[in-house]
């Protein structure tokens, strides 16, 4: 008896992940353009957020 309920439950939950794979496969976002990146005017790394630049000459 508790083997059946371990079988039902592990098929349940393949299902589960079989069909919100799907889903959710649909749903991505496009990725972001590096080109679209900021980069520093003095040593051309990329920045993140609005802070300086780590090189510090920014």
């Amino acid at each position: 008896m508790l083997l059946k309920a371990v079988i039902l439950f592990l098929a349940v939950m393949g299902l589960l992940a079989i069909f919100g794979k799907k889903k959710v496969a649909k749903k991505k976002p496009p990725a972001k353009r590096v080109e679209t990146a900021q980069k520093c005017p003095k040593c051309g790394a990329f920045r993140i957020g609005a802070g300086d630049c780590a090189c510090g000459k920014s």
